[in-house]
């Protein structure tokens, strides 16, 4: 009997780095099932690693953040002809451009694909002409869909309501998190508290809230430490080092391995108000047992559990995360350690990634089996 051909699975996202920490599980449970794996992106180093599993990497160049029609053209010319060079069975897209983009060439290319809402973006909340060119691109993309998967209800909601996509859908826990490379850390015996903003150094984010806070609480707690991590948008730079330079803050940068920074601090703060998907951080710090401090929002308000794992604040509100913060500082040690221990049993029952690529395989498994029914 003549044996039957692999199936291919092309996966294409902006940023490699994100794809290989956030979907090297589903990637390597593919090439366990011997799907043939392929994966386009921007080169960055990652690539090498998924090389070595047994996938093949494309090199895509993506202005992830640029609105250069000419660029945008060039993109869907490059999809095109990997689509077609690749004939993969299934295609599975990530992130706002390529999820568009990616999405549409798969449509007119007739080829089953599946994308992912990693939250909304700045560009496509809100009323204005561009975040209306957004929907009407969003709903190009999306027009063909043979899947999509969510990570809050409340994009879920947002699509729906300006009739973006209404077909097959549900909902993931975000992008879970890797309780295996995530395991519970020693909490640290230290008496001075130090908290940690992890995330772009972007207003949304709450990086203001977080700078202010920390002045309020040096003036009560001096000793207490605030850390800033994560890549700098450029009209930031000069705020942070003038705060590095003045001792409110250390500044560390784009942080490539985040455990040696969860060991030493007490607390996570994300006080964000950008249209998350789910917010990785929040997910990471809890599998290490370290409370959190967030708002309530989607993305970020269904990573907490208020006064069990952390505390939730009002958004773009200083006084109420410095307060938390407070509060925070002057539990016992003990109920500090007993909040981190009970977000990482949060993350296990709730949160845990197996749970995001047993579905990722259940629905590549139905859309392989429809396509060689036909």
């Amino acid at each position: 009997m003549t044996k039957q051909p692999e199936s291919k699975i092309l996966i294409i996202g902006t940023n490699m780095m994100n794809l290989y920490h956030h979907r090297l599980e589903l990637i390597k449970a593919l090439l366990e099932r011997d799907y043939k794996v392929a994966v386009a992106a921007p080169r960055s180093g990652e690539e090498k690693k998924l090389e070595k599993l047994g996938c093949r990497f494309i090199n895509m160049p993506v202005d992830n953040r640029g609105t250069n029609i000419g660029k945008d053209l060039g993109l869907l010319r490059h999809l095109r002809k990997i689509y077609r060079n690749e004939r993969p069975d299934v295609i599975l897209t990530y992130y706002t451009k390529t999820n568009i983009y990616g999405g549409m060439v798969a449509g007119w290319e007739g080829i089953p694909y599946i994308e992912n809402i990693c939250g909304l973006g700045t560009t496509l909340v809100g009323d204005g002409a561009f975040s209306k060119v957004m929907g009407y691109l969003y709903r190009q993309a999306l027009k063909k869909a043979s899947f999509v998967f969510f990570q809050n209800k409340s994009n879920i909601k947002f699509i729906g309501e300006r009739n973006i996509y209404r077909g097959p859908h549900t909902l993931l826990p975000g992008s879970g998190v890797s309780l295996e490379r995530y395991q519970p850390l020693p909490y640290p015996e230290t008496e001075n508290i130090e908290f940690l903003f992890c995330s772009r150094v972007l207003k949304e984010k709450g990086i203001d809230e977080y700078l202010k806070a920390a002045k309020e609480i040096k003036k009560k707690y001096p000793k207490t430490q605030f850390h800033v991590a994560g890549p700098c948008e450029p009209s930031y730079i000069g705020e942070i080092e003038k705060h590095f330079k003045e001792g409110l803050i250390h500044y560390h940068g784009k942080v490539m391995e985040l455990q040696p920074l969860l060991e030493r601090i007490h607390c996570t703060v994300l006080p964000s108000y950008y249209p998350e998907g789910m917010a990785n951080i929040l997910l990471e710090s809890a599998a290490s047992a370290r409370p959190i401090i967030t708002t309530g929002l989607p993305g970020c308000g269904e990573t907490v559990e208020e006064g069990v794992t952390g505390f939730v604040v009002k958004e773009k509100d200083a006084r109420s995360l410095a307060a938390a913060m407070e509060k925070f500082i002057l539990l016992p040690h003990e109920e500090k350690e007993k909040m981190g221990i009970a977000g990482r049993k949060k993350m296990e029952r709730e949160f845990d990634r197996q749970i995001v690529t047993d579905k990722y395989l259940e629905k590549i498994g139905e859309l392989i089996s429809q396509k060689k029914n036909l």
